[in-house]
């Protein structure tokens, strides 16, 4: 028989988990050649375009189709649950641990409520426990989550893992860092991140090889237990991939390969995620222990699963914690019953409302406002908010109904129609030489996330968010940023980029026909190579007026950005007795323009806004009499 020509993508981790098949079959006595190639996942490092469907496996399985190989390695995890006619999954061998790992950047792990009876072990330590102490050494999420400090940004390209960590922690800013898991330690390592979801298995794997150095095996985190976290369907596990009916199909070797109790377990994790309509890109995690024999098989033992609805980003991108459903069966119930399990899990997605009910506060709006005694008798609202009725409803949603909220917008955003400098991208470079693509505010955010949903060159690349709210629109709009800087300014991003990010890599930065310069001369002068243009521009509205009976010195404005202010300025009104901003810019924007009595929220977020309520007002809107 020729030599098994076995396809792979051609990652470290991916090559080590092609050779542990090779191996397994040159035990078994058959020989193999192992055939690396790159998948259009690993050309891009953007978020948008490595979300899509099949962006790992399709060269795979193109290459198994055409007859370049006899079978594929994948993880089982990167597969779509649907079948594909002409090919069949002929083996999964003994599956790897299935956690994650939540993982500190050095320092990150002591600023926050650590606990201190159980301090993080180091990774080599994490790594070296036994499989029989695993289940035992394993943290539940929300203590595993608790020591991070408010705000940290947390490493994470999957839904599931973003989903499940704003459920527990909504004040986390999530960073779709890509590339090896031995590059994503270096964003840990570099104080980019101070966190980071890895699987286990692959972090394992890799460590076996002797591909992670010393600093990386002494970073410090926990294993999340798969009760409270269960993991993505199949994680852990390969799949042996053939053509069906081809010479591989039924082979002797390809049963000897597979693990009936890893088999079963994998497959149930993903029979359920395919009851639920889902995909891999799904927030959607389970997890499935089968055990024994009976007479048909391995016998499921437990189920557990988590999810969040469709729309968990709503609610997550203001600061808001996404609901999810968790639900589990165990063979001590009787049995493991799939469909009664999806079935509870549908039900409960059902029965979730976004948001705050109307009507769930008994108090009058003037009453929950605890409005001033001097105020006019018109209907001032409790809280104005310059930007449009859609965006208001989502930075007030804690807010509302028990304070009365009304949209002013001041400005209104024009994108330009006009072609983008693709032609000066060059992918041809070091993946760490790449170019960037700098997101440098909300607005940004909204064009860059439309533009690359139509040109697809401006997925791959990978995207920084300049402060939170610009990552926070980012994930609304579906596509997290790869990193985000804490950054005020051009001369404080040109640091921070001067500190992540290699100096060979070029800049491009599309920003507002109003503004943007400060930050390019800030980057150019600090000798970075920047390509920018004018992707849109913020138009004041030109009609922009108090409506009749609102009057100025008993409003509560609301400022969202530092073109409001000065489309506010502008329009000649006078300023409102109190003027709340969204973030620093905001703020400082106001003083400069002569505006009194300014306070700003401490992070641009409904939750932030809420506590500037708390703070400026003493009457808490959720309360009720």
């Amino acid at each position: 028989m020729a030599p098994i020509v076995i396809g792979t993508r051609a990652t470290p981790l991916a090559r080590i988990q092609a050779d542990l098949v090779a191996r397994r079959l040159g035990e078994l006595g058959v020989d193999t050649a192992v055939r690396a190639m790159s998948s259009q996942g690993d050309r891009s490092l953007g978020g948008s375009f490595a979300q899509a469907k099949g962006v790992f496996t399709g060269e795979l399985t193109a290459a198994l189709r055409d007859g370049s190989v006899d079978l594929v390695v994948h993880s089982l995890k990167d597969l779509p649950v649907e079948d594909e006619p002409d090919l069949v999954i002929a083996a999964v061998p003994e599956r790897e641990r299935p956690f994650d790992l939540l993982l500190f950047a050095p320092g990150a792990e002591t600023a926050g409520e650590a606990d201190a009876s159980e301090p993080a072990p180091a990774l080599a330590s994490l790594l070296d426990h036994g499989d029989d102490a695993l289940e035992t050494r394993a943290r539940p999420a929300g203590r595993a989550f608790a020591p991070l400090p408010m705000g940290a940004r947390l490493g994470t390209s999957s839904p599931r893992r973003q989903a499940g960590a704003l459920a527990l922690r909504p004040d986390l800013v999530c960073c779709a860092v890509r590339g090896s898991v031995g590059r994503r330690l270096e964003w840990l390592q570099s104080g980019a991140i101070e966190a980071l979801l890895a699987a286990e298995a692959g972090v394992l794997r890799l460590a076996r090889s002797g591909e992670l150095d010393e600093r990386a095996m002494d970073t410090l985190g926990f294993r999340l237990n798969l009760r409270s976290w269960p993991c993505a369907p199949g994680q852990g596990a390969l799949a042996v991939q053939v053509l069906r009916g081809g010479r591989l199909d039924g082979h002797a070797a390809m049963a000897a390969l597979d693990h009936p109790p890893s088999h079963a377990a994998a497959f149930a994790e993903r029979s359920l995620l395919g009851r639920l309509g889902g995909g891999c890109l799904r927030p959607f995690g389970a997890w499935a222990d089968a055990r024994g024999a009976g007479p048909e098989g391995p016998v499921l033992h437990e189920v557990h699963a988590l999810i969040a609805p469709d729309d968990w980003r709503e609610p997550a991108a203001v600061g808001e914690a996404p609901r999810a459903v968790g639900a589990a069966a165990s063979a001590a119930d009787g049995t493991v019953d799939l469909d009664a399990l999806t079935e509870r899990i549908e039900r409960a997605l059902g029965g979730m409302v976004a948001g705050l009910p109307a009507g769930a506060f008994s108090q009058p709006p003037s009453a929950a406002a605890g409005g001033d005694a001097g105020a006019p008798s018109v209907e001032l609202p409790d809280l104005i908010v310059t930007t449009s009725p859609t965006a208001v409803r989502r930075l007030t949603r804690r807010l509302d109904p028990a304070v009365r909220v009304a949209a002013l917008p001041a400005t209104a955003v024009e994108v330009f129609d006009t072609p983008w400098p693709a032609d000066r991208i060059d992918l041809n470079r070091p993946r760490r030489q790449w170019p960037w693509l700098l997101v440098s505010s909300p607005n940004a955010a909204r064009v860059v996330a439309e533009r690359a949903a139509r040109e697809l060159v401006w997925g791959r690349l990978p995207w920084c968010a300049l402060g939170e709210g610009t990552a926070r629109a980012l994930l609304a709009a579906g596509v997290p940023p790869n990193l985000a800087a804490r950054a005020f300014g051009g001369q404080e991003f040109a640091r921070y980029a001067d500190r992540v990010l290699d100096p060979h890599c070029p800049l491009f930065v599309p920003h507002s026909a109003r503004g943007g310069a400060t930050l390019v001369e800030a980057l150019e002068a600090a000798g970075r190579q920047v390509t920018a243009w004018p992707a849109y521009t913020v138009h004041p509205n030109d009609e922009l007026r108090w409506p009749q009976g609102w009057q100025a010195a008993h409003a509560r404005v609301l400022f969202t950005a530092p073109s409001a202010v000065s489309a506010f300025a502008a329009s000649g009104l006078d300023w409102p007795g109190s003027c709340w901003a969204i973030g620093a810019a905001t703020a400082a924007a106001l003083r400069s323009a002569g505006a009194g009595n300014v306070t700003c929220a401490q992070e641009p977020t409904a939750a932030g806004i809420e506590r500037l309520w708390l703070d400026e007002v003493g009457a808490d809107p959720r309360e009720t009499e």
